[in-house]
């Protein structure tokens, strides 16, 4: 089995292991993950200036996708396609130190990041308007083989932890993939679109229930459509979607 880099490439086992053993005898300092920086008391995996640091979503948003706005309404992206999910709700922008923090969390197996990071999603929860009473959390499934290299789906994490923390029904397996597909990070937004189109499968239990669909990060919302369209096909009553982040020039975003 191959791990995967912070750059998203594969790297061969033996020099993950070798690093890991290194680190055994001759243990690091511990660094903040998100900028590098020494860690100082009473610091733990991230430092207080990154973690002030993340740009939080603020209003105006899209009232579709949650991507800042200079004004109430839709974005271009919005206007121009029709959505499957009713609304999205991203908490901070895709930019760094969250960029990095993402990244460490997915590619690095820092799943100790899981807390801090859906707590910025369950803060954005219970301030955003129109969130659903006690709706069904339901993670973005990964397909077999890139669970198994990675060795856990971090949007099941993040739903975990969401659930609990709002006291929500959590669904897992309600929702999976039907097939691998590329990582969307490579891709065009219109490859994005037809990588995940179909993708998806939602069992029977899905009928009638309102779902919050859970992941890292909003970009085109190819992934999120396509599991929202999958879930609905079953009979689901409502998609919403929540997200660490959402990919965003906008300058406006609260620090």
């Amino acid at each position: 089995m191959r791990a995967v880099s912070r750059n998203g490439r594969e790297e061969p086992g033996w020099m993950k292991w070798g690093r890991a053993l290194l680190d055994l005898i001759f243990p690091p300092a511990p660094r903040c993950v998100g900028c590098g920086r020494l860690l100082s008391a009473g610091e733990e995996l991230l430092c207080r200036q990154c973690r002030a640091a993340v740009a939080l979503v603020t209003e105006p948003t899209c009232e579709r996708c949650g991507r800042p706005l200079t004004h109430p309404g839709l974005c271009v992206h919005c206007r121009k396609e029709g959505r499957a999910f009713v609304r999205a709700w991203p908490a901070a922008v895709y930019r760094e130190p969250l960029r990095e923090i993402l990244h460490s969390f997915k590619y690095d197996r820092e799943t100790r990041l899981a807390p801090f990071l859906a707590a910025l999603v369950v803060a954005r929860l219970k301030t955003a308007s129109g969130v659903p009473a006690a709706p069904l959390v339901v993670p973005v499934p990964l397909d077999p083989r890139r669970l198994s290299e990675r060795g856990f789906n971090q949007a099941e994490l993040l739903a975990r932890e969401v659930a609990h923390a709002l006291g929500w029904p959590l669904a897992i397996g309600l929702l999976r993939r039907t097939r691998a597909t590329r990582p969307q990070s490579e891709l065009t937004a219109e490859e994005r679109r037809e990588n995940v189109a179909g993708a998806f499968q939602a069992r029977a239990e899905a009928a009638g229930k309102i779902i919050v669909l859970i992941d890292d990060i909003f970009t085109t919302g190819a992934t999120a459509d396509s599991a929202s369209a999958a879930l609905l096909a079953a009979g689901a009553r409502q998609v919403y979607v929540a997200t660490v982040a959402v990919a965003s020039g906008h300058p406006r975003p609260q620090r």
